[in-house]
């Protein structure tokens, strides 16, 4: 039996001959509240699918390919015949934000929590993909030439990408065959160069005068140069960095970059936000710029707080966090005690972790733990699931715990 393409009284998209100044705007204005119920339904839906999927299938790095066809041939049907007014409803902004950031951030904030290396590397090779194509493409919407069609057909292909790139492990094909061999060699030296370039701003806008300079040149330029600049500042340098720890045998700068594209994925829905639904107002993009350069810098530490203090408690993934901090805790402790104490360690740590504190003998008791094998105050290093040894950002390792 033939399937037609069915036409609907709601035009999939109702744009002019002419491209508005923003087309995106106009595209999401023509949908009804009916509409945007059923498009938040059809997203949960859709995201309740790959969680489920991602905890029963077994992930393979993208080897079987029949997966990848599977996947695309469906996705191809899909698009072509579902009715038009269906289309709309599976398609819209509110998907493509879900599938491409929202659930990236709560996973790669699972992956934070734990003291596996793997997944923390397999959720950067998922940033690095899905911010080629939702960052360095977000400013469409300033080009007067974009017709809303246009903007629609895009967010189709970025919710089926995405939905690829954490399905069937589209990520690490990506990364396996494209990102490892032929992009990371080249980026190696530029992320080095950007980062000596960074390093020589901050030390030049430590001068209260030169700050001044540089942000008054950021207020007077347009709006959209400005918003630009912005996300410019935020993808730039953290892409080429994230590709560079991704291929790299450490795993401190790989949880460092998780942490960082987890709390900007945020803050850029944050802005998009804003932008659409309460308008522009005097300092936003100057707000923005600051808030991108407090979660970047190490000095300020800013992506690790926004993690440890909002991200966990929001995701209720707080117990997670103090299990894999207890066991960051006990490696550090034992690389720094000799073999024959360390029986001796774990015994006192099990016994402090006993459900009634009180049966422990008071040379056990907190005060004196510190002292009972030698192990003076401060001895640690480590802090919250960070150590401060040289590095842009280190964090504690996770292997081997």
């Amino acid at each position: 039996m033939a399937v037609t393409k069915t036409t609907s009284t709601t035009s999939k998209v109702t744009a002019p001959t002419t491209a508005p100044i923003n087309a995106s705007h106009e595209l999401d204005a023509s949908y009804t509240s009916s509409e945007w119920l059923l498009t938040i339904v059809c997203t949960l839906f859709a995201v309740s699918l790959v969680y489920l999927a991602s905890r029963k299938i077994e992930r393979n790095r993208g080897r079987v390919w029949k997966y990848h066809a599977i996947y695309w041939t469906s996705c191809t049907a899909l698009v072509l015949l579902l009715p038009n007014n269906i289309e709309r409803v599976v398609f819209s902004k509110v998907a493509v934000m879900v599938v491409g950031t929202v659930y990236p951030i709560y996973e790669s904030i699972r992956a934070i929590t734990t003291v596996t290396v793997e997944d923390d590397k397999s959720w950067l090779q998922f940033w690095t993909a899905q911010a080629v194509i939702a960052f360095t493409t977000a400013w469409f919407d300033d080009y007067k030439f974009v017709s809303a069609a246009f903007i629609f057909r895009w967010r189709v292909f970025e919710f089926v990408y995405f939905l690829w790139l954490a399905l069937p492990d589209g990520a690490a094909l990506c990364f396996d065959y494209i990102t490892e061999p032929y992009i990371a060699p080249h980026v190696a030296p530029v992320a080095e160069q950007a980062g000596n370039f960074l390093t020589t701003l901050i030390q030049m806008f430590a001068n209260i005068t030169h700050l001044v300079i540089a942000w008054v040149f950021f207020v007077i330029l347009p709006a959209a140069l400005k918003r630009f600049l912005v996300i410019l500042l935020g993808v730039s340098y953290p892409l080429l960095a994230s590709i560079v720890a991704v291929t790299t045998e450490r795993d401190d700068d790989d949880t460092f970059w998780l942490t960082y594209w987890s709390g900007y994925g945020l803050l850029f829905l944050l802005m998009d936000f804003l932008e659409e639904y309460i308008g522009w107002f005097p300092g936003f993009y100057s707000i923005f710029l600051l808030s991108t350069l407090y979660l970047m810098l190490p000095m300020f530490s800013g992506a690790e707080k926004l993690f440890r203090h909002a991200l966990v408690p929001v995701f209720g993934l707080r117990k997670m966090l103090l299990v894999g901090d207890a066991l960051r805790v006990k490696k550090e402790m034992l690389r720094q005690l000799p073999p024959d104490q360390i029986v001796a360690l774990r015994e006192q740590i099990a016994i402090s972790f006993a459900e009634d504190d009180s049966d422990v003998p008071d040379y056990l008791q907190p005060k004196a733990r510190g002292t009972t094998l030698g192990i003076t105050r401060g001895a640690l290093s480590f802090r919250g699931g960070s150590v401060r040894p040289g590095g842009y950002g280190a964090v504690a390792s996770k292997e081997d715990v």
